[in-house]
């Protein structure tokens, strides 16, 4: 019992701390795809700026271009975020820069990312990016 136990509370911290990877997406013809981004916490001072990479992973079976967008939660408090390229073409380099701006008046506090990748055809699939802005001094 005391092992079934140990082992469950492992299985549970690779669960907490593990890579930030969102769902499967894909394509009616069974080609998937999963989007990847940071595993931790973005830091951006007030009139900053941070780059983190957004990667698109595929399988053989996949061959679509994926479109993809950002949202930022809460809107409207300062920061901003932007993808380049917003479409990865199928055969490219399977990553995007996402730029994250927070302006000179940001207000502090946590942020979430939503990063969509939507293929042509089939199924979209998100990724959260965190991101703090620490009180300005």
């Amino acid at each position: 019992m005391k092992a079934l136990c140990t082992g469950l509370m492992v299985a549970g911290l690779v669960v907490v701390t593990g890579c930030n990877v969102s769902t499967t997406g894909g394509t009616p013809g069974g080609g998937t795809f999963k989007l990847k981004g940071p595993e931790t916490s973005t830091t951006v001072k007030h009139g900053g700026t941070e780059v983190v990479d957004i990667k698109v992973s595929e399988d053989k079976n996949f061959k679509e271009d994926v479109t993809l967008s950002a949202a930022v939660d809460p809107d409207g408090k300062g920061v901003t975020a932007t993808l380049d390229p917003t479409t990865v073409e199928a055969g490219d380099p399977k990553t995007s820069k996402l730029t994250i701006k927070a302006k000179d008046d940001a207000a502090d506090g946590e942020y979430k990312i939503t990063v969509t990748g939507k293929p042509a055809k089939g199924d979209a699939t998100k990724v959260e990016v965190k991101v703090s802005v620490p009180k300005k001094k």
